[in-house]
This record gives structure tokens, C-alpha cells and sequence, in this order.
């Protein structure tokens, strides 16, 4: 049965909402758009509901915690309804993520608010974050990090070009510092969050021992707060959200660093008229902000004024009204999984020419599989990864594909999407897709169709360098009774291509009812 895009279009101007549901806080942000770039915001919430104070230390979100943040998300909804907002969405991260009873908290916000949460990972946070700062600074010259810290983790972002290369994610945030910490004077609690700044990996860092650092971004409610104490000298009134971008010194960071350290959260919230829920975990946050600049040597960090749920807010807009600027971000996930290629593949070459002949062959089999470009960019993928097993060993090495793939977090794709290509990759060989399987029979029936229909084409594709020699650059494929024709470009002889597309051509022929032959020269 022909598998059919899901894409929505919606014309312009369109009411959008975003959430962000994060460790130390809930926020909403609505907005409405007249163009995928070009947007007012309406209305922002920030609801101080604080999941990752009982989850970072029971892994579970207590009841009263849940309760809460129900509240907020009815609160969350009516605004929405009062907005005539469209599309919305509503991301989760690290505290729910790792919370052992995120699946009865997730159905309880579904069935009482009709909110959908979604799980993502710290790849995809970084990706969002990134689209929100791009509205407020240039990040096309040079080399820029952003660093987002949050209640529970923080990302890291390096941004070249305007394209994003590298993400890291650490379980370094500002509450799980805190809590880290203990109890002490706050003094003493400081230098315990440096002891533990100084232990944590972050191999991102490195890169910049001896590399220029063009600008640092930093996210996140807690730098506004302290941007915006920096630039009033003493009076902390809000992050001034809509505010333009400002820039912290370094050493202005650490000397109000080293002011807040000396007093405690409730003196805090009296000089500095900070909010409850900020005034704890400013200098875990601060101390974040000031360890990554010192290690890559940066003289000041800018403050956008822009998280998360901005980037949320652009992502629903460019998905419901405008395909076509979504192109970055395509491209930016091709080049991550590029990189997880060659991390694991000293010669890629196989890899790329095969996932090349794969996108062609998907072009030309459109009218008999009706998939979309998204599933043609899940296929490109798992045809540039199918042989990273071989990293573990030859030996079963697309099982050791799928294995990696699926623990490898890929910028740009959700976590369905990351497993759809972890079992196309994995059946690009050996035994076809099965129910016996764990991985593929854990997908949603819609999936595992997909699976088999991108993994019959990616046998084939795979069929046409079986030699790893690239002579293979091209090809042509047309229907001809119950045969598939390939018409080869090609170097050399085509005996081995006939006999290896014949010998993997099994699961195509059973996807498609043809079977693939290869019937002379382009």
C-alpha cells in the first residue's frame, strides 16, 4: 500500500504556539506569523513549576509537582483558545525525559489538557535554540558557540557559517548542580559547583585550544537575568524578552558571580528583587556560563534574549505554512550524520555513492511508493550510516549498525525517526524485516512499512557498489512487465553489479512486486 506524506500547508498570516517544558520552569510563548521569519509575539507565560527538584533526585516527578504543572497546562490551553491559536508545540526535556513515571505524566497531561508532550533530546534542543538566536544575531562569519543552560542539562552549539556542526549535550544544569552541591554557605556551595564544573567532560572545548572563538551566545533565563543586572547595576527587572541582543564581559560575569555568592537565595530576591525560583539557581547557571567562556577564551557572551520556546515558536511555523525553509535545516542533519560517518568509517566513499544511487531510485519509484521528502532524507541517512557496524566487526555488522544509530543522537530527526533509520540500515543485508525483531517490531505499523519500502531500495542501491569501487555514478530506472530495468553508469564491466542486484533483490521484489534487473549501459 502506497505510504502517503503527512505535511499540512497553512497560508500565512497563522497564530502559532510554543512550550517549553523544562526543568525549572514551564513557559508559553504564542505569536502570530506573516511570514515563516517574520512574527509578533503575542503573549509569553512562565510557569515556576520546578520538575527537576524531585526527579533529580527520585527520578520520578512527585505528585505534587505533577499537579502543578497540570494546572499550568490548563492555564497554557485557555490562553491558546483565547489566542484562535492554529499549531502549536509543546516539547519536554531532560526532567521528563528522565523521570520513571514520564509515561503516566505524559497520558495525564494528554487526557486532561489534550496537550501532546513531546520527548526530545538534547540534539534537537540545540537545533531549536539555534533558530532562535539566528533571529536576533548574524551567526554567518566565522565560528560561533551557543550554550544553553538549563534546569537539568545544557547544550552546546557550534555554529559555522550559519550551519550548525557540532552539538553536545551534559547533564550539567543549574538545578542538578544545586542539588549536587548540598547545603553550605553560599560561598562554599560556589566552589563545590567549580570542583564539579572542573570534573565534567566537555570534548567540544578542546576544539578551541588553539582555534579563535568568533562569538559565544549564551541561552537561557538565567544569563538574561544576569545581562540584564549587568547593564542596569543592580536592578534585576525581568529578561526583557523582546529586548535587543546585549553582551556580558566576562569579568563583569565573575565579579557578580563572586556579589551573589556571598549571599544567600532570600537575600538575593531582597537586593536584586529576583524571583524565587531564580534566586538559587543563578550562580550554578552563572558558574556554567563563566567555565565555558574562560575555556574558550572568550572575552564577553552574548545575551539575545531568545530560548527554547522561540525556537519551538519558528520551527511550527516554518513546518505548517513554508516546506521550502526548511532547507537549512535538512542539510544541517545531512551534515551531521556525515560526521557520524566518518567518525566511524575511515573511508566513506561506499557510503555516500550508495546513498546518492538510493535518492535517485527513490525519485524515480515516487509513483509506486508515494513517499515524501522527509522519508527520502530518513533513507539518504540510513544509506550514508548502513556501515558503521563494521567499526564493532564485519560479522553481523548490520546488526552493530543498528545498535550505534539508534544510540546515536542525529540533529534534525526525532526519535521515531532516528529508529526508522537504525532498521533500514540494519536491513540493508542479510534477513528482511521481521516481527521477531525488537527494534522493528517496537515501530508503529506506518513505520514498519516505511522500514520495508526504504530498506528494499536501499539493498538495491547498496547492490550497485558492492564493490566499494564507485564505478557506478548513475542510474535509470523504468518499469517493464513485472521486471524493474536499471540502466547503469558505469565504468567497467557489469557482470558483478547483474549478479550482486540479482542476489539482493529479493526484498524489492516482494515490497514492489518487480524484480530488479540490471539491462545494460545509460
Amino acid at each position: 500500500m502506497p505510504l502517503m506524506p503527512s505535511p499540512t500547508k497553512t497560508s500565512f498570516p497563522i497564530r502559532c504556539a510554543g512550550m517549553d517544558v523544562g526543568s525549572n520552569a514551564l513557559r508559553l510563548a504564542i505569536a502570530e506569523f506573516r511570514s515563516p521569519t517574520q512574527y509578533e509575539i503575542l503573549e509569553r507565560v512562565r510557569a515556576p513549576v520546578r520538575l527537576g527538584e524531585s526527579v533529580f533526585k527520585t527520578q520520578r516527578i512527585d505528585p505534587a509537582t505533577m499537579e502543578a504543572a497540570l494546572d499550568a497546562f490548563r492555564s497554557f490551553r485557555r490562553k491558546m483558545e483565547q489566542h484562535g491559536v492554529v499549531v502549536h508545540r509543546a516539547v519536554a526535556t531532560s526532567a521528563t525525559r528522565e523521570a520513571k513515571n514520564r509515561a503516566a505524566f505524559l497520558e495525564r497531561v494528554r487526557s486532561e489538557t489534550g496537550l501532546d508532550l513531546e520527548l526530545i533530546q538534547g540534539t534537537e534542543e540545540a537545533r531549536l535554540v539555534a533558530l532562535g538566536v539566528k533571529t536576533k544575531i548574524s551567526l554567518e562569519r566565522g565560528l560561533s558557540m551557543i550554550l544553553d543552560v538549563g534546569g537539568g542539562s545544557s547544550e552546546i552549539a557550534l555554529v559555522g557559517h550559519g550551519e550548525i556542526l557540532i552539538v553536545e549535550s551534559h547533564d550539567v544544569g543549574a538545578v542538578r548542580l544545586l542539588d549536587r552541591a548540598g547545603k553550605g554557605s553560599p560561598e562554599k556551595l560556589l566552589k563545590m559547583i567549580h570542583a564539579t564544573l572542573r570534573s565534567a567532560r566537555f570534548p567540544i572545548l578542546d576544539y578551541f585550544k588553539r582555534r579563535k572563538l568568533q562569538r559565544l551566545v549564551g541561552t537561557g533565563g538565567n544569563i538574561e537575568t544576569i545581562a540584564t543586572l549587568a547593564s542596569t547595576n543592580g536592578a534585576a527587572k525581568g529578561s526583557g524578552s523582546e529586548r535587543p541582543p546585549t553582551r556580558v564581559t566576562v569579568p563583569r560575569l565573575r565579579k557578580l558571580l563572586s556579589q551573589l555568592a556571598k549571599l544567600s537565595p532570600a537575600e538575593r530576591v531582597e537586593h536584586f528583587g529576583f524571583k524565587a525560583d531564580r534566586a538559587d539557581v543563578i550562580v550554578p547557571a552563572g558558574a556554567i556560563f563563566e567555565y565555558v567562556a574562560t575555556r574558550v577564551r572568550a572575552r564577553e557572551i552574548w545575551v539575545p534574549f531568545v530560548g527554547l520556546v522561540d525556537g519551538v515558536l519558528i520551527d511550527v511555523a516554518q513546518a505548517a505554512g513554508a516546506e521550502g525553509m526548511k532547507q537549512l535545516e535538512v542539510s544541517q542533519t545531512r551534515n551531521a550524520a556525515v560526521a557520524i560517518l566518518k567518525k566511524y568509517d575511515p573511508e566513506p566513499k561506499h557510503a555516500q555513492r550508495v546513498s546518492t544511487l538510493a535518492a535517485s531510485l527513490f525519485d524515480q519509484l515516487k509513483p509506486m511508493h508515494g513517499l515524501g521528502k522527509r522519508d527520502r532524507l530518513l533513507l539518504e541517512i540510513a544509506a550514508l550510516l548502513h556501515e558503521v557496524g563494521n567499526f564493532i566487526g564485519p560479522n553481523g555488522h548490520h546488526r552493530h549498525s543498528f545498535y550505534i544509530i539508534a544510540q546515536t543522537p542525529i540533529l534534525g530527526l526525532t526519535d521515531d525517526e532516528l529508529m526508522i533509520v537504525a532498521n533500514v540500515a540494519r536491513y540493508h543485508r542479510k534477513a528482511p524485516p521481521d516481527m521477531s525483531h525488537e527494534g522493528y517490531r517496537d515501530l508503529s505499523e506506518g513505520d514498519r512499512e516505511r522500514v520495508r519500502v526504504l530498506a528494499a531500495i536501499l539493498r538495491v542501491a547498496d547492490a550497485l557498489d558492492h564493490d566499494h569501487r564507485q564505478r557506478v555514478t548513475a542510474v535509470r530506472a523504468k518499469q517493464r512487465g513485472s521486471e524493474l530495468r536499471l540502466k547503469l553508469r558505469t565504468r567497467g564491466d557489469m557482470t558483478l553489479d547483474e549478479w550482486s542486484v540479482g542476489d539482493k533483490g529479493d526484498l524489492f521484489q516482494g515490497e514492489f512486486g518487480l524484480k530488479p534487473v540490471v539491462s545494460g549501459r545509460e
